[in-house]
């Protein structure tokens, strides 16, 4: 019971670095709004595992506190999904990065990789109109 406190405290500061860690942006990333009034939002699937524990250890003489150890880990992983793009006239697409299919991660570093020049041509299309209406054209 002693030791109590020190658990909690332990306990606590794990769980302040994990909300500094995740946060809304970390999931739905900061929205990127083009000249044109369209809009691309990236999101991730965000996974946490955490673990904490402590023990209190006898001693072979009487202490005023007891002997603690305590110990605690937290495991993130933030894997990107794709972008949302909405449009003004409230049309709304998904890019997805990777496939519907659930894969390991070496086929999603693959995926992605194989994505990426269609993803990053979609995009540039949207950059490309943007310029386009800022010409004029």
């Amino acid at each position: 019971m002693e030791n109590e406190s020190s658990i909690k405290q332990m306990i606590h500061n794990s769980m302040q670095q994990i909300r500094e860690i995740m946060d809304a942006d970390t999931v739905t990333g900061q929205p990127i709004k083009l000249d044109n009034g369209v809009t691309i939002i990236p999101f991730s699937k965000v996974s946490l595992g955490f673990a904490s524990g402590g023990l209190d250890l006898p001693a072979k003489q009487e202490r005023v506190r007891k002997n603690f150890g305590g110990a605690g880990g937290t495991g993130v992983t933030v894997n990107p999904i794709g972008f949302l793009v909405t449009y003004p006239d409230g049309k709304v697409e998904m890019l997805p990065v990777t496939g519907p299919e659930e894969v390991g991660p070496l086929e999603q570093i693959a995926e992605i990789l194989n994505r990426a020049p269609e993803v990053v041509g979609r995009l540039k299309e949207l950059f490309d109109d943007v310029d386009a209406a800022r010409d004029g054209n």
